[in-house]
């Protein structure tokens, strides 16, 4: 598990690169329209088969900014992730806004082997994280996320598309990222094939978007793919 480069992501947490607090919008849109929204004060509808015991792993929690709003709709949510300098200041963060067991809801530890039992997760979520390893690790990782998921759980992950407009010329799909945010960290760009390559025997397919936002002053394009995928 050396390739994931743990002391790189360790730097860039230290440096605050990736000190990330509020929800992403896409994984926003995931829990409203497949787990729970919230539909007043205090007030949280949920899907069909998901409630308050539904339990949530977030696969590549960074600081844990994706378990907060996981329990803010009543989940029973955890998170994992291979930085400890994210899980300590993480865990400072959500005890200084009142969560209790702190060690239990954020645990650091590598994606390969997951510190769950089987079947223990209805849902889980990945944000910016598959997309920064190996292929290979990244489809190991998946393997694991298959095992602590219960049959027909949901899965949601991101990824970076293969047309972003910052992949350097002569890339190849996976490179040692350069610029100061992540440097030395694996950078893996995708394509459809390739996604579905990394599902592939663990999970099916429920949705594929491809969104694009693109600069027109800068002329670039930030491109990802955001998926659902169900485990088999």
């Amino acid at each position: 598990m050396a390739d994931i480069r743990q002391d790189e992501w360790d730097d860039a947490y230290r440096r605050g690169d990736n000190f990330l607090f509020y929800p992403n919008e896409e994984v926003l849109r995931f829990f409203a329209r497949k787990v729970a929204k919230r539909i007043g004060i205090g007030e949280v509808r949920y899907h069909e088969g998901f409630g308050p015991q539904t339990r949530v792993l977030d696969f590549g929690c960074g600081l844990g900014r994706h378990v907060k709003l996981s329990r803010e709709l009543g989940l029973d949510a955890c998170g994992i992730d291979l930085s400890a300098h994210a899980i300590s200041v993480g865990r400072q963060w959500l005890s200084g806004c009142g969560y209790d067991r702190v060690e239990e809801l954020l645990v650091q530890g590598e994606g390969a082997g997951l510190p769950f039992a089987d079947g223990a997760f209805d849902v889980a979520i990945s944000h910016g994280v598959l997309d920064s390893m190996p292929f290979d690790v990244a489809k190991s990782c998946v393997a694991e996320l298959r095992r602590v998921l219960k049959p027909g759980s949901l899965f949601y992950l991101d990824l970076i598309s293969n047309d972003d407009t910052e992949i350097p010329q002569g890339f190849n799909s996976e490179m040692v990222v350069e610029k100061q945010h992540e440097v030395g960290t694996i950078q893996s760009y995708f394509d459809e094939p390739k996604i579905d390559d990394l599902l592939a025997n663990n999970f099916t397919l429920v949705e594929k978007v491809h969104v694009q936002r693109r600069d027109i002053t800068q002329s670039a394009t930030g491109s990802r793919y955001h998926v659902v995928a169900r485990r088999t």
